[in-house]
């Protein structure tokens, strides 16, 4: 099965959506891997690791052309971001995180409930924090990433939203640029443990790579305030799973690598 079109299939799908919500699209990817391919958990992480580099890298070229890819934010968010992810990683072995994956998914319920019945207008300008600020909310995005295995882009971009004033369409590709260096250490990681399956990434990223171009075009023939509430609603159907799956009591047990982003 693992030769047939699925992989193809799975890898548009998951680009699609990441390129659409600004996201890794791993919280798609991952649970199809699994569930209809049949790879272990961590190889279906490490594979999506791998995966989402690809398709964020394909993912903000419509974005650079469009004019909403900050490089100086994710630049910050950036640096950040890759200890933290590590941060969150180790954490992972040793801490039980259900009851904080689930009390974070009631927050993006509440965000996302707020965005819906206020989504913002971006009339006002920019509110951006100062640059350390922004250095350690991609350290606490990383390390969130790493401890519970939820996508940097739920986390960051109501944030970069909400509380800094940044347009709808400048977050997702700020979110998507911040996805490479983060991906690339997750990816790394799982590879030296064997748990990234080589011969899928051929399909799977053809299949990411188209997606993640359409996706990115579509979101920018979108009005940012509908996209705000598309993104919305995807936050509450991520939170849904957060607080009602059937999560680990601990994040990665000690065989797991770090690189919880790619979800």
């Amino acid at each position: 099965m693992r030769t047939s079109a699925y992989p193809f299939v799975f890898g548009f799908l998951a680009g699609a959506l990441g390129g659409l919500m600004g996201v890794g699209g791993g919280i798609l990817l991952v649970p199809l891997l699994v569930h209809v391919l049949g790879l272990r958990q961590h190889e279906a992480q490490g594979t999506s690791l791998a995966f989402v580099t690809v398709t964020a890298l394909v993912a903000t070229v419509p974005y650079f052309r469009e004019g909403t890819l900050d490089l100086v934010l994710a630049l910050y968010l950036a640096i950040g971001a890759v200890p933290g992810v590590l941060a969150g990683a180790a954490l992972a072995r040793r801490l039980t995180a259900r009851s904080l994956r689930q009390g974070l998914g009631v927050l993006m319920v509440v965000t996302a409930v707020r965005i819906l019945v206020a989504a913002p207008v971006h009339a006002d300008a920019q509110a951006l924090w100062p640059s350390p600020a922004n250095v350690a909310l991609g350290f606490l995005v990383g390390a969130l990433g790493g401890l519970l295995g939820v996508g940097g882009g739920t986390l960051l971009v109501p944030i970069l939203v909400l509380f800094q004033g940044v347009p709808q369409h400048v977050a997702q590709g700020v979110s998507l640029l911040m996805i490479l260096p983060t991906g690339v250490v997750g990816a790394w990681s799982h590879a030296r443990h064997g748990h990234v399956l080589r011969s899928l990434l051929p399909a799977l990223t053809a299949g990411g790579a188209l997606g993640a171009l359409l996706g990115a075009v579509l979101a920018h023939r979108i009005e940012a305030t509908a996209l705000s509430r598309l993104f919305a609603v995807f936050l509450l159907l991520v939170s849904a799973r957060m607080i009602f799956g059937r999560g680990r009591d601990t994040v990665a047990d000690s065989a797991d690598p770090p690189g919880g982003l790619s979800r």
